[in-house]
């Protein structure tokens, strides 16, 4: 079999996996809660509103780092959200773990060195 039709069976596997239908219901949730939503858009609009001031050349003052902090904590509470956030996480380590193994199996790891040494696969960077 292909390498790409196996990683299409890959991701089919993930949408079926646990830790993938736990974030899609999770998201639909707090998608679907209005309290969620307004959270989530009130801190993208202050998060937004420090940008610009920063942009615009102007300093942001602490009681509006302290204001924004605050607000992203209470958004962090809203239980719709956490339990969103938990789930992306999962699935996040998920995803992480077969790109690990991947990498592990055809020996691409991150800070390794590909199958068939010798140094001469184009690394100008001094690292082989």
């Amino acid at each position: 079999m292909k390498p790409l039709e196996l990683a299409e069976q890959l991701g089919e596997a993930i949408l079926d996996s646990d830790e993938y239908k736990d974030f899609t219901r999770a998201k639909e949730a707090m998608e679907a809660s209005d309290e969620a939503q307004d959270l989530v858009n009130t801190f993208s609009d202050k998060q937004q509103a420090l940008r610009d001031t920063q942009l615009g050349g102007k300093k942001v003052s602490q009681e509006q780092v302290d204001q924004l902090r605050e607000h992203q904590r209470t958004m962090l509470e809203n239980p719709e959200i956490k339990a969103y956030l938990e789930a992306k996480k999962e699935v996040e380590g998920l995803l992480a773990a077969v790109n690990g193994t991947i990498s592990r199996v055809t020996g691409m790891e991150a800070g390794g060195h590909s199958h068939g040494g010798g140094g001469g696969g184009g690394c100008s960077g001094g690292c082989c």
